[in-house]
């Protein structure tokens, strides 16, 4: 019985990887759902067009991955940091609820994908990325609970 139930030091193991994946698996989530490209209401500004040379398609697509990268991870890091800041506001709940609600559109997204039809439009890594999120944000309820006692 004892190696069912997961030890409290894997959970904060989860929660350390949490702090360092949540950032990336959003942003290679954000860069799987809308492709290698940057565009706007459907009009690509910025993309890999296939006539170019081979040193050309990898220049341009590192650019892309950076530029992405740094445009969800900015409103990742913002996201956060709102949720952070009513979770002390609204004494000390909503990052619990948040990560609850994270745990749950995983969980849905892997095991409920047929009955849910609205779900198959999202790729299937923001509900790994779901995962990571909850965990870090359990992680930081921690963090920032023991800061403000």
């Amino acid at each position: 019985m004892a190696d069912i139930v997961p030890k409290i030091t894997d959970i904060k193991n989860l929660q350390d990887l949490g702090k360092v994946f949540s950032l990336p698996m959003l942003a290679v989530a954000y860069i799987l759902q809308t492709g290698v490209n940057i565009s706007w209401d459907g009009s690509v500004w910025f993309g890999i067009p296939s006539e170019l040379e081979e040193y050309a398609k990898f220049n341009r697509f590192v650019l892309i991955v950076i530029l992405k990268t740094i445009w969800i991870s900015g409103i990742g890091a913002t996201f956060y940091a709102m949720l952070a800041g009513l979770h002390i506001y609204s004494r000390e709940l909503l990052l619990p609820i948040a990560a609850i609600i994270m745990f749950v559109f995983g969980l849905l997204g892997l095991f409920s994908f047929e009955e849910a039809e609205q779900m198959k439009s999202v790729n299937n890594f923001w509900f790994y990325a779901c995962f990571v999120w909850g965990f870090f944000l359990l992680s930081m309820k921690e963090q920032i609970d023991s800061a403000i006692s």
